[in-house]
């Protein structure tokens, strides 16, 4: 503006020298739809986020490669059973590939814990990275809140990796079948029980993941961080494990631990036809299980599953909280 619109600042004067200039700004009159309305946006925001939805090419590229690996393998399953069963009936579906629900998990968990190590940082690292947390927690939103609704997120997109594949090989299965809906009815079990252990594969996946992602704001560290904390202790307490006496410390290696569960859920796949976790627990009582072909009694690898699942989440929550103090 010039001296001569403005005669005050031609004359010194400091009050006179500033204009306030009305540019239509209005107070907000909506709805104010509070905490639930944020926990929603935050969660919904960390499924694009992991997916690489509404991103470019090759922020897809990393997530959606890892699916349709997962799915190939659960294809290639279902077509092994599938050749199995025209040839040898029966007894052929598994004679070449053990291609089971229960098979599908122990052999593609370290391909869960790789995706998860390279697709769970997105969630974290970049908000701290970037100073984004902060403009979070101005909102009605708490360090739990955020905390939350990012691992439900996580969760959600572990769950929906478990399970596809699966989906796929039990569809493979029952259509490779000459008679489907008797094979579906002789093994219907098979369905609560890989969802179940999906759930239970994806929920310690996803809160060992948003522990590494928590801790620094690089994704490249906190996906080291994650493969060293699923890597370094099977090869240390591996060894030891296999001495009677100190079988225990095998609880410390996280694959062993989903392993160990994946074996408890679906023993009832056993050829001695132990009952599943699922089936004892509905015809009995947690006290009453005594499952076959783990290497722990039941109360020992559920409380070991809750130890890892609590821990590491009581961990970065402590740490956010400081952060955020």
């Amino acid at each position: 503006m010039s001296d001569a619109a403005n005669p005050g600042a031609a004359s010194g004067d400091p009050q006179a020298a500033g204009v306030v200039f009305d540019i239509g700004y209005q107070r907000y009159a909506g709805p104010r739809e509070g905490r639930n309305r944020a926990r929603r946006a935050v969660y919904r925001d960390g499924i694009r986020k992991a997916l690489g939805l509404g991103r470019g090419a090759r922020t897809k590229l990393l997530p959606w490669g890892f699916i349709s690996l997962l799915v190939v393998i659960g294809v290639i399953m279902a077509a092994i059973a599938g050749a199995g069963q025209r040839a040898l009936g029966d007894a052929g579906a598994n004679l070449f590939l053990d291609a089971s629900h229960r098979f599908y998990y122990a052999f593609t968990i370290t391909i869960l814990f790789v995706f998860a190590a390279l697709v769970a940082p997105r969630l974290l690292c970049p908000d701290r990275r970037n100073g984004t947390l902060h403009l979070y927690l101005v909102r009605p939103l708490t360090p739990t809140d955020y905390l939350a609704a990012r691992w439900a997120a996580f969760l959600t997109v572990m769950v929906l990796v478990a399970w596809l594949p699966q989906f796929v090989l039990l569809t493979g299965r029952v259509l490779g079948h000459p008679v489907p809906l008797a094979y579906l009815g002789e093994n219907w079990r098979d369905i609560p029980q890989f969802l179940l252990a999906g759930l239970a594969t994806g929920a310690l996946v996803t809160t060992v993941s948003m522990l590494a992602s928590g801790l620094t704001p690089r994704r490249g560290y906190a996906s080291v961080l994650l493969i060293a904390l699923y890597l370094i202790p099977g090869a240390v307490t591996g060894p030891l494990s296999l001495i009677p006496e100190f079988q225990w410390v095998a609880v410390f290696d996280l694959g062993e631990v989903l392993g160990e569960m994946n074996t408890l859920i679906f023993a009832g796949s056993d050829p001695e036809g132990s009952q599943s976790l699922l089936a004892q627990l509905m015809e009995a009582g947690p006290d009453d299980i005594e499952p076959t072909g783990t290497r722990f009694s039941t109360t020992f690898l559920l409380t070991a599953y809750l130890v890892w699942l609590v821990t590491p989440g009581a961990i970065v929550w402590r740490h956010y909280r400081r952060l955020t103090l």
